[in-house]
């Protein structure tokens, strides 16, 4: 994801007086009115270093009499600038968005220069006045505060501007106000010609939220409504409230999938409210539309990456997501990017963001597989047991076919890998007939001699260890030899098991999934994993094969674009 330069710190020369903005046009930065209170310039200062002094505009599109009073300004730039503007959400984007992360770039005194980045949330009918409450996402990160007035409030896996920070509680409160874009155009009537909806543009969206206005609906209808909308588009809230909000939510959703497709069900919908001006939008901007050609289903996938990067006072963590929904397999733009993260901060963050990155997969895609990319010494790290909050909080190992990656391979996969793994695809080989085992009736060797017996005959497809095997350091050394595929039991057999030389745990453990990966190729082995997992929790058997078991799955493919972890 490029990074943003639009956010702007603001300045009043010759006093401490400081706050932020953000462009709207390349020339216009909005920001908050008693940040700039009796001046008539101030200095702008982008991401990108660009800076100028910029005067407060006082008359035409960008002010109106009700502007000041609802503290809001804007500035304008002596010259156009080069960075690309804020992209603006719906005008019923909280209503979409509800409860999702929101991020905040703010100039604190601590962080006057550089800014720093603060998480909030917002419910739409958390309303004081005409502005909305937000409340911190969690009890940690910077609050609200002096330095944060004006900031753009903006919607975590969109990059959209919902709104402007406009005031912060006094002392140690969590919460702050922002006044929602739709407040913000209303003020500022040359916004909404920046505000579009979906591949709508900005002066046909206007009229389409003339027509809704027309739009009487009783309550009991709108719930009938909105369940039959949601038959067609599962993924749509199912707490929307308002018709804009249903409307501009079904675009939201199916604008991504296809326009096509899009056109059609917004079609559907506007022709249930039976409304002569809502027709007359249809009829102009939308024609006749005809069924979008149905198109094959296929796989898909959500790939999450932890990358140790470094912190002072402690090492902290990067969180990357991607999603990939087309048949080439390539990942897609990244939906996350979530620096200084410690590890008791990884599973809370992973859950919230796997949950917006499966909202965006559109629904041609028939399997969504979550790929974990992890630095090499924590590949066992339970992963199948934290949770998937789009179904209804089940835990991964059991919702979604979930597979774990080297964090090396990932962003330099070597060629012996790859072309390892397209031998098993082009040949259909069974797991089971490549499968190479080490468990607890082999004892363990030096590192060496382990590293030499996974080597011999070209290097393995497939390992699977068991018992003091799967310990973190006998995996790493498996994981550098490179195998397509490696399974193990994350639960080592618990003391005593040896005894009489009786068939351990371990042991059991690969028996059964020998016996289970007869047949089953390199691409079907995370689906057929996941199903060994159902049956051990269905069967409360902790020593069933599917019980912690861990599988890597890795090749050539899902690699991140050159510099994926730059900046």
């Amino acid at each position: 994801m490029t990074e943003a330069f639009w956010p702007a710190r603001i300045e009043i020369p010759g006093t401490a007086r400081r706050g932020a903005g953000f462009l709207v046009t390349d020339r216009h930065v909005m920001t908050c009115a008693h940040v700039v209170r009796g001046h008539d310039g101030a200095r702008v200062t982008l991401r990108d270093g660009t800076s100028a002094m910029a005067t407060v505009v006082r008359a035409g599109p960008w002010w109106t009499e009700t502007a000041a009073g609802a503290d809001v300004a804007v500035l304008e730039l002596p010259a156009a600038v080069a960075v690309p503007p804020a992209r603006l959400a719906p005008y019923a984007a909280l209503e979409i968005y509800a409860g999702q992360t929101l991020d905040i770039f703010g100039f604190p005194d601590q962080y006057g220069v550089g800014g720093v980045h603060t998480n909030y949330v917002a419910e739409p009918h958390h309303l004081v006045g005409d502005d909305i409450q937000i409340e911190a996402e969690g009890a940690t990160g910077v609050r609200l505060q002096e330095g944060f007035s004006g900031a753009a409030v903006v919607h975590r896996a969109t990059r959209q501007v919902v709104g402007m920070v406009r005031r912060a509680a006094t002392g140690d409160e969590r919460i702050g106000l922002m006044t929602p874009v739709a407040s913000l155009a209303g003020h500022c009537p040359a916004l909404a010609d920046r505000i579009r909806l979906g591949l709508i543009d900005p002066a046909a969206y206007g009229e389409l939220r003339a027509a809704l206005r027309s739009v009487d609906f009783p309550r009991e209808r709108f719930t009938q409504l909105l369940t039959w909308v949601r038959g067609k588009i599962p993924s749509l809230r199912e707490d929307l409230t308002s018709v804009p909000g249903l409307v501009e939510a079904l675009v939201v959703d199916t604008v991504a999938v296809d326009d096509r497709e899009m056109r059609y069900h917004l079609s559907g919908l506007l022709s249930t409210f039976e409304n002569e001006d809502v027709s007359r939008w249809a009829g102009r901007h939308l024609g006749r539309v005809e069924a979008p050609a149905a198109k094959p289903v296929r796989d898909g996938a959500v790939v999450i990456c932890l990358e140790p990067t470094a912190r002072e006072g402690g090492e902290a963590y990067r969180l990357k997501v991607w999603t990939v929904t087309e048949a080439d397999g390539l990942l897609e733009e990244p939906v996350a990017d979530v620096p200084g993260l410690s590890r008791d901060q990884w599973q809370p963050a992973v859950e919230r963001e796997l949950a917006a990155a499966i909202d965006r997969i559109p629904r041609s895609v028939r399997e969504v597989t979550v790929e974990f990319v992890l630095p090499r010494m924590f590949l066992a790290e339970p992963v199948d047991e934290w949770l998937n909050l789009r179904d209804d909080r089940t835990p991964l190992g059991i919702s979604k076919p979930l597979v774990v990656r080297d964090l090396d391979w990932f962003q330099d996969g070597p060629p012996d890998l790859a072309w390892r793994a397209e031998s098993l695809r082009e040949g259909k080989t069974g797991l089971a007939e490549v499968l190479r085992v080490w468990d607890c009736g082999q004892p363990l060797t030096k590192p060496v001699v382990f590293k030499a017996n996974l080597r011999k005959n070209g290097g393995p497809h497939a390992v699977c260890l068991a018992g003091e095997w799967a310990l973190p350091a006998q995996v790493s050394v498996a994981v550098g030899a490179q195998p397509p595929v490696l399974l193990w039991r994350r639960h080592p057999c618990p003391p005593g098991r040896h005894a009489d030389y009786a068939e351990c745990v371990s042991q059991r453990f690969v028996r059964e999934l020998t016996g289970h990966l007869a047949g089953v190729t390199i691409d079907d082995v995370a689906s057929h994993v996941l199903e060994l997992r159902r049956d051990s929790v269905a069967g409360e058997d902790e020593t069933h094969c599917g019980s912690g078991l861990v599988l890597l799955r890795d090749d050539a493919r899902r690699r991140p674009m050159p510099l994926g972890f730059a900046g």
